[in-house]
């Protein structure tokens, strides 16, 4: 039974989706490279250096996940480049050239 007053949350299905994962495999990593050190496998550490690879690029892969179906489905999502806090316009939508010049003209003016 849902209920209106139920928090929604601002991350998408598919973003935690993807952010879970990530964070499996990197704890999953560490797991493994401390089980096949406590065995004194031969291989051990390369398996703790692929950890700490994963560490830095999983989440890289994550973040350009989350921006490329961002980028696919036109919606802004946490990966965007907002820089200086205006959203990124995934619209599509084209400004009129004459529109836009009378625009930096009145900018212009008001200056």
């Amino acid at each position: 039974m849902s209920t209106n007053n139920e928090k929604s949350s601002k991350y998408t299905k598919p973003q935690r989706i993807a952010a879970l994962i990530c964070v499996v495999l990197i704890v999953l990593l560490y797991l493994a490279a401390l089980i096949f050190n406590i065995l004194k496998f031969e291989w051990a550490q390369t398996v703790g250096r692929i950890a700490l690879g994963a560490t830095l690029v999983l989440p890289i892969l994550t973040w350009v996940y989350i921006w490329l179906i961002g980028n696919l489905t036109r919606k802004h999502t946490i990966a965007d480049f907002d820089f200086g806090g205006v959203p990124t316009d995934h619209s599509g939508a084209r400004v009129d050239d004459d529109k836009a010049e009378s625009e930096t003209a009145d900018s212009d003016i008001t200056r």
